[in-house]
């Protein structure tokens, strides 16, 4: 039994279309505009929709990927009049399980949807097991969980595409864990880091003697991926004269090390990575044509941070506290003023950039529970300001004791001198440190310094400067 949502303006066709799902025990949902269908789409929790693609307020094909980007990510079956092919073929490429006519047999529309249950039934029941590091729920990264979980099963080579810090290496990782190759080696090759002279040596291992220095037999990368997984990380810059080298590798399975006179064998499982546009790199003549067929045998684009805001609240709880795990530091949380500041920025350096500035936000507020954006390092909060959105409102202010109020002129009175206001807010940010540091500290210099790292010449110094009391003073 499941929930159906038909989306069709045929009272006629759906009426007997409801009958027949019915009789399947199903139960049916029918809205005959998108926007009552898009309305129940987001209140209900259906496992498939009927979508029609001609409807009062709009065209059903536009609002196929936004269903399906439901969290729920109900299969679609498109019905319509008439069966074009380039209609389906768009259709399917937006997501879509299946493309019919109205004028199908039940027989037909009943099979299309059972399939199509199956199919959902085992796509949920495959997510992947372990996905340490992979944090959020959102769409975007739950299809690309989905597909990392039926390749996870399979043999066949993984191409993973995303920007820097979208988190190649543990989807990587992940693929392994998942795999029935689990138990053996994940072997990790920084193709960036591999010079054109060593590559070859690193890759394929060397027998003593083989070239002046080599005083042992070195086992090569792809031996040690024996039964296990070889991951190439940003395998776009593989050097050329290799690349030639290991299409050979892919194809037989075997290789030759330097020195040694007969070939090997690795039963690895290749999976690769890269930032870099790589059929615009073949078109250059930078990447071989071949060798890349053999590699995207199947892609998983990872979607960059931007795309995924959804996941920001996830992922800053999750490695904020981390970070102050790792720095023996009290537990943190963002503020909403900080969260809106984050909402709004767009993460060119993706998650990594993101795990960065809660870094660097720790350590500039060592013994803050809340972290507001005057906490930010100065760069980095000129930075996030400097990229907010033409007409966005500033952050509100902390509490009384944290960063001063934003100018709440108009904006063309708006005549703030950026070094001074970033001066403002890094004396409100040291000022509101001293305070707090003092008291964690029982008012102690001795417990201050060791807390703080400052030296005790230099904590008077600021105790004096922001008028902070001091052991037997009064301010």
């Amino acid at each position: 039994m499941a929930d159906i949502l038909i989306i069709d303006d045929d009272q006629l066709f759906s009426v007997a279309l409801a009958e027949v799902l019915a009789g399947e025990e199903h139960r049916v949902s029918h809205a005959p505009t998108l926007a009552e269908g898009f309305a129940l789409a987001r209140s209900g929790d259906f496992s498939l929709i009927f979508l029609d693609l001609q409807l009062p307020d709009g065209y059903g094909m536009d609002v196929l990927p936004d269903l399906k980007s439901l969290p729920d990510s109900p299969e679609i079956i498109v019905i319509t009049g008439s069966l074009e092919a380039e209609l389906a073929q768009t259709a399917i490429g937006k997501g879509a399980w299946d493309f019919i006519k109205k004028t199908s047999t039940q027989l037909e529309m009943k099979l299309s949807c059972t399939r199509a249950l199956e199919y959902r039934k085992t796509r949920l029941a495959s997510l992947p097991v372990h996905r340490e590091g992979i944090i959020g729920n959102s769409p975007a990264l739950r299809r690309c969980l989905e597909q990392m979980a039926q390749a996870a099963k399979s043999e066949t080579e993984v191409l993973l595409l995303g920007e820097t810090g979208t988190g190649k290496e543990l989807f990587a990782r992940a693929l392994h864990a998942n795999s029935p190759r689990r138990d053996k080696e994940l072997v990790v090759v920084d193709c960036a880091a591999m010079t054109e002279t060593i590559a070859g040596s690193e890759l394929f291992g060397y027998r003593r003697g083989a070239f002046t220095g080599a005083l042992t037999d070195r086992t090569g990368l792809i031996q040690r991926a024996h039964k296990g997984t070889l991951f190439l990380d940003e395998v776009s810059e593989l050097p050329p004269a290799l690349q030639k080298s290991f299409l050979r590798v892919l194809e037989s399975r075997t290789f030759r090390p330097l020195g040694q006179s007969h070939e090997l064998v690795s039963n690895f499982r290749l999976v690769c990575a890269s930032n870099r546009d790589l059929d615009e790199m073949t078109r250059q003549g930078e990447f071989r044509e071949d060798l890349l067929f053999r590699l995207r045998t199947v892609t998983i684009h990872l979607p960059p941070l931007r795309d995924r805001l959804d996941d920001l609240d996830e992922l800053v709880r999750h490695h904020l506290e981390a970070v102050c795990r790792h720095s023996r530091l009290p537990g943190k949380a963002a503020s909403p003023e900080l969260m809106n500041l984050f909402a709004r920025h767009d993460w060119p350096g993706n998650v990594r950039e993101l795990v960065n500035t809660l870094k660097a936000l720790a350590a500039s507020a060592p013994l803050e529970r809340v972290l507001y954006p005057a906490h930010l390092p100065r760069e980095l909060h000129v930075r996030f300001l400097k990229a907010r959105p033409t007409g966005a409102q500033p952050e509100a202010s902390p509490p009384p004791g944290k960063a001063p109020e934003p100018n709440k002129t108009s904006p063309e009175h708006f005549n703030l001198d950026w070094k001074a206001y970033c001066a403002r807010i890094r004396e409100t940010a040291e000022k509101d440190y001293l305070i707090n540091l003092m008291q964690v500290s029982g008012n102690s210099i001795k417990k201050a310094v060791l807390h703080s790292g400052l030296s005790q010449a230099r904590l008077y110094g600021l105790l004096k400067k922001y008028n902070v009391p001091r052991p037997g003073r009064s301010p």
